[in-house]
């Protein structure tokens, strides 16, 4: 049989033809699949703003190749900045690809295509490790960290068994995890660039899928490792926004500070060259001294999980950290330290109480935090949340089956037409489910209409308190420039929000030029939120007449009882028995 026969047999097979050992000089070509354009996550227009093409590029896969052998040939596609380069496809050996739940439907994609091509395709990464089932056309799918489980793949490769299933529930020493491959990417692509300095979070939330992935033990690089990243970013030519993607940055506060005044040293050495975003507990602000730090070095935006105004709904969720003082007092103080906030907030808790959508409204403007991204709560597979729903028969299945029977055993399919950020609520709710839509359409269209939104801007401007280090050079203003003139024009375009912007413009400017700066780019932002509030109302309309009109469902936790004939009794999580964390950047 010729070479070309043989490769149109193993096409015809779905086989994807490999060398026999990993140690020679493969071609591997990895793969970014797609996050939804409609995703409050995604901020594509901020990027385009600059004259960039995606948010951030995929740490993940960059960490892969480093931790790939060294005789491997890589070449990275990012489907979030351009198409597959079918050049590229076709001359690779090995396809590595993986991702989170909005990319699952781009993973599947790929994995399609690399069936009816003939090529050999792994994927990894958070969702095909909490879903392993849903990749089984996969010819090797990788789960966990790939620190723990690439080698046991590899190993299995060189026994002539490169194919299937290859877990470890073993944490690794992420203080031997290699510098992410950098130089796989084009920097201009970008918004930001992502690093990470640990792993794992010590809290435990029971919607939260980090803790069951990563663990509750904070995992650290060394400050030396750490910096040696930046000296590679930096060395390759990159400045400006670099984003600390941690789960949750201060989990380890013993082993941060250390870390954070080795950069601190970097930073004065080099002349500050980058400011720095992360996602942390919101008792940062209970720090002073960590804040104080990390103002030092240039951090400039924190996401903060905050969920809920709402006390009881954060005890009923085991988010206590978030009630031992004043949310908006804590707000303003890390507002204080110059550093600015982005929340998560949730609705769709079992103690919501009717009306919801004032309480977070009112809390949203109080507080001032423009970046407020508001959701449907999600049972995330593998989560304490899932495991008692799943108990109390309460879960729905993504073909909006109701599981009556009270089966665990389903899976999260994420639908690339829908907002990740409405696609929630895949559970009998405690209260009829309609409100629910209704309320969180009511926060949203309120929030994100022009003058909430920029009222938040102008009030958070006046109290942080930035001081900036950084002098952007020669590359990052000319980005800037363009970021600040098509910000002006579109929003000066948009009646709605013509006379806002030259008010914030006007009163910003007065404040002097390191405010006004972070002024005109929250106000960039709008761009995005926009556009994503409008598709967002149109899906919640479609979600509400779905769940009026024809869900086989029970809208809420009154109606599943009176069809199951049974009394209610809803367990709380405190009653749960104890779940200890099983095996990211980044959750399901």
């Amino acid at each position: 049989m010729s070479d070309s026969e043989a490769q149109h047999d193993a096409a015809l097979a779905g086989l994807g033809h490999l060398p026999e050992s990993p140690d020679g000089p493969i071609r591997c070509l990895l793969v970014q699949p797609c996050f939804e354009s409609t995703n409050y996550w995604n901020f594509v227009e901020s990027a385009r703003a600059i004259g960039a093409k995606a948010t951030a590029p995929p740490l993940g896969l960059m960490t892969v190749a480093a931790l790939l052998p060294e005789t491997w040939q890589f070449e990275l596609c990012d489907l979030n900045v351009g198409p597959l380069d079918e050049e590229a496809w076709r001359n690779a050996d090995v396809i590595c690809t993986g991702g989170m739940l909005p990319q699952q439907p781009g993973v599947l994609k790929l994995i399609e295509k690399a069936k009816a091509d003939g090529k050999f395709i792994a994927v990894g990464g958070p969702d095909p490790t909490s879903q392993p089932h849903i990749y089984e056309h996969a010819d090797a799918v990788v789960t966990g960290e790939g620190e723990a489980t690439i080698p046991i793949w590899l190993d299995s490769w060189r026994d002539g068994n490169p194919r299937g299933l290859f877990q470890s529930e073993r944490k690794p020493d992420v203080t031997k995890t290699p510098t992410p491959r950098f130089d796989l990417i084009s920097f201009d692509d970008y918004l930001h660039v992502g690093v990470q300095s640990s792993r794992g979070c010590p809290y435990n939330c029971e919607f939260c899928d980090i803790i069951e992935l990563f663990g509750r033990v904070p995992r650290v690089k060394t400050p030396q490792q750490f910096v040696a990243e930046l000296q590679t970013l930096y060395d390759l030519g990159y400045r400006g926004w670099v984003d600390f993607t941690d789960d949750n940055f201060i989990g380890n506060r013993k082993l941060i500070r250390p870390l954070l005044e080795a950069i601190k040293t970097w930073n004065e050495e080099h002349n500050y060259p980058f400011v720095f975003s992360t996602e942390a507990s919101i008792n940062l602000a209970d720090d002073t001294d960590l804040m104080k730090l990390m103002r030092e070095v240039q951090f400039r935006y924190v996401f903060l999980g905050i969920e809920s105004p709402d006390e009881e709904t954060l005890i009923h969720t085991q988010k206590r950290i978030n009630t031992v003082q004043p949310i908006i007092q804590r707000v303003r103080t890390i507002y204080d330290h110059g550093i600015s906030i982005a929340a998560g907030l949730i609705i769709g808790f079992d103690t919501d109480k009717p009306g919801t959508d004032g309480p977070m409204i009112r809390f949203i403007q109080e507080s001032g935090i423009a970046l407020s991204m508001v959701g449907l709560l999600s049972a995330l597979p593998n989560t304490q949340l899932t495991r008692r729903l799943a108990r109390e028969r309460r879960l729905i299945d993504s073909n909006h089956q109701w599981l009556s029977d009270g089966s665990a055993d389903y899976e999260l399919r994420s639908n690339e037409s829908k907002d990740q950020t409405i696609s929630g609520l895949n559970f009998v709710t405690q209260r009829d489910r309609l409100e629910i839509y209704q309320e969180l359409r009511t926060i949203i269209a309120t929030v994100y209409s022009p003058k909430a939104f920029m009222d938040r801007v102008l009030d958070t401007t006046r109290r942080i308190k930035i001081v900036n280090k950084h002098v952007p050079n020669g590359w990052e203003f000319r980005r800037m420039f363009r970021g600040f003139r098509t910000i002006a024009w579109r929003l000066l375009s948009d009646r709605s929000t013509r006379w806002l912007y030259l008010r914030n413009f006007f009163r910003a400017a007065l404040m002097g030029p390191t405010k006004f700066e972070y002024a005109h780019t929250l106000m960039g932002s709008y761009l995005h939120f926009h556009g994503q509030t409008e598709k967002m109302l149109d899906a919640l309309d479609v979600s509400i007449d779905f769940a009026e009109n024809h869900a086989a469902y029970p809208r809420s936790v009154q109606e599943m009882h009176r069809r199951l004939g049974t009394l209610p009794v809803v367990e709380s999580p405190a009653d749960a028995s104890p779940v200890s964390a099983t095996s990211h950047a980044g959750s399901t």
